[in-house]
């Protein structure tokens, strides 16, 4: 292969390293309006590209932040992003290069895990990368919803334009993390995912973007709903409205109820769809009509490399078994997570004594967050047949479960 160097980059490049990226993902070049508005989350984050001459030809990143784990601690976390290598340069190991520096890199800066949204599932479990969750597209039938057979409960309110850089970021710190996986989201994120909702339609025929924010009983916010309507030509010049929901945090299930029960209640939409709604989403359940909730695709979610062991597993949770189990990790990247740890329902330590179960790295990581069940990965044969994966799932498995819904 060419002789390439690989270098961090800063802001000022970011516009012909966007176009190498987005080469790689199947996108056009970046347009001037958009290489300005992204000028900021390449300045918030880790990049390394590959330059041959003048020209990128592969780029890796990453961002800071924090994901919620297992019991509600927060670990701090490199968000993987913006992976990509020119279509002239794959199958020569330059992406395998790129990681793994970013990955060391990550390592070095006290990184716990790397979590990322897979464009590719093939690529990931070579770097030590598991598929720890999943989300499920849905279509809602809203007039053979409803109605819903629990009580209602509280208040609903449409936000002002200007009131959502004020409300909905504070709102989503406050209600949303108790999910494992979700992640904090940085300036740059809510820029983008409510510009819509911020800017008036250009037109009568354009979608209307909104947030609707859920209060309890006792007048205190305690959940939203980004979403947004159009009308969508049907068979015989006949039109109806539809629905998108893009973000729908609560604080807990019976709030996540409330606000589909706003959605559904809205007239003339007739199907409601959610582009990545969590896989145990409670509402189904006091549909009129369960089959009005209908699930057009499952798919998986985060992507989750543990960096350092010993922080990740000793800051989670276990559940309640009355025994404990060794596992014996293998990592070939980072010899310190190379070991075995007894885990019990008081938690995990380090331990000196043969394991009950040996995995490499990338399958610890697809359970760590309660979402991947490890009788599962037995049955497919990923883990030991002799394994004692009745209290692994004991110990591991959460419900709710994993849920990151940000997009990175």
């Amino acid at each position: 292969m060419t002789d390439y160097e690989i270098r961090r980059i800063g802001p000022d490049e970011a516009g012909p390293v966007a176009d190498t990226v987005r080469a790689a993902l199947l996108g056009g070049a970046i347009s001037d309006e958009d290489a300005e508005w992204g000028r900021q989350t390449w300045a918030e984050g880790r990049f390394l590209a590959a330059f041959e001459g003048d020209r990128c030809i592969g780029h890796v990143g990453s961002f800071d932040g924090d994901s919620t784990v297992p019991g509600g601690a927060r670990l701090r976390t490199a968000g993987v992003t913006r992976v990509g290598v020119l279509p002239t340069h794959t199958r020569r190991g330059l992406l395998t290069t790129l990681m793994t520096r970013l990955l060391d890199q990550e390592h070095e800066a006290g990184s716990v895990v790397a979590t990322l949204w897979a464009s590719e599932t093939a690529i990931y479990g070579r770097f030590g990368f598991g598929h720890a969750s999943n989300t499920q597209s849905i279509a809602i039938d809203a007039a053979a919803a409803r109605p819903l057979s629990s009580a209602p409960i509280g208040s609903t309110r449409l936000l002002d334009r200007s009131e959502l850089d004020d409300v909905v970021p504070a709102l989503y710190d406050r209600v949303a993390r108790w999910r494992p996986g979700s992640m904090s989201r940085q300036a740059w994120m809510w820029d983008r995912s409510l510009k819509a909702a911020r800017e008036p339609a250009s037109r009568n025929t354009s979608p209307g973007a909104y947030v609707a924010v859920h209060s309890d009983a006792r007048g205190v916010d305690d959940g939203y709903v980004h979403y947004e309507v159009s009308w969508t030509p049907r068979r015989a010049g006949k039109i109806v409205g539809t629905g998108t929901v893009h973000d729908l945090w609560a604080a807990d299930a019976r709030t996540e109820t409330e606000l589909w029960r706003y959605l559904l209640g809205i007239d003339l939409v007739a199907t409601w769809h959610g582009e990545a709604q969590p896989v145990d989403e409670a509402t189904r359940h006091v549909l009129a009509d369960g089959r009005a909730y209908g699930i057009t695709q499952r798919f998986d979610e985060l992507w989750l490399r543990i960096l350092d062991v010993d922080a990740a597993l000793s800051a989670r949770r276990y559940g309640p078994a009355n025994e404990s189990v060794v596992i014996g990790v293998a990592d070939e990247r980072f010899a310190a997570n190379t070991g075995a740890w007894r885990i019990s329902a008081s938690g995990a330590t380090r331990a000196d004594a043969e394991p009950d179960v040996v995995v490499d790295i990338a399958t610890l990581s697809a359970t760590y967050l309660g979402g991947m069940p490890w009788s599962e990965l037995r049955d497919a044969g990923i883990v030991s047949a002799d394994a004692p994966v009745v209290l692994l799932d004991a110990l591991f498995v959460e419900h709710p479960g994993p849920y990151c819904g940000t997009e990175f």
